[in-house]
């Protein structure tokens, strides 16, 4: 008497039995997936906020070094500064940020917010005030100092900036839009690798 010892059919993918990967392969894939996504729009992001828009706008991108205006601008970020003539500087309203000279002609420069604007022989000046600052700059700023108006800042990126040439941050503009089209590319790719085994 024999038994009869039959091995059941074991469905192979080459039955044309879809192979599934495990959910923790997916589940790593999608957050990589989202972290490259994430970590390419604030690369590119930053690209964009501190050398593309300076450039087409005409803006200035200056490092502010020390703390009197924190926390509003800490040290270490970059503020954009849009240029103003001295006819646009007797225009400024009490609260803005300025970016002027501590001396007329001189190189250096403060940015510091307006807390006053007053008169001084027929001048418009500023009274000014770092935001970490216990009490206003001694002087008052005539328009003649005001090198600029600033629009906004970007924290911790002038610690780069200042390890960085003019035509790397040029070069830099171009790095944002290869950026997102190469993960443009990789996340419509993606998809048909995953198909490709399926039929």
């Amino acid at each position: 008497m024999t038994a009869d010892t039959r091995a059941s059919a074991v469905p192979t993918p080459a039955d044309g039995v879809p192979r599934r990967r495990p959910r923790r392969r997916r589940r790593a894939n999608r957050i990589v997936s989202w972290v490259c996504g994430i970590l390419v729009a604030a690369f590119s992001g930053v690209l964009i906020a501190t050398v593309a828009l300076p450039l087409a706008m005409g803006w200035v991108p200056l490092t502010v070094i020390t703390g009197s205006m924190d926390p509003t601008i800490p040290p270490g970020s970059q503020v954009i500064v849009k240029p103003l003539t001295p006819a646009q500087a007797q225009n400024l309203r009490t609260g803005q940020v300025i970016t002027f000279q501590i001396e007329s002609g001189g190189d250096e420069v403060v940015t510091h917010r307006i807390i006053s604007v007053d008169e001084e022989n027929g001048e418009t000046v500023y009274r000014t005030q770092g935001d970490a600052n216990a009490a206003a700059d001694p002087d008052p700023v005539r328009a003649v100092q005001v090198r600029g108006l600033v629009r906004y800042h970007v924290p911790l990126v002038g610690y780069v900036a200042t390890l960085t040439s003019p035509e790397q941050k040029r070069v830099g503009t171009w790095i944002a839009p290869g950026l997102f089209g190469a993960y443009a590319v990789w996340e419509i790719a993606r998809p048909k690798r995953r198909g490709s085994g399926r039929h």
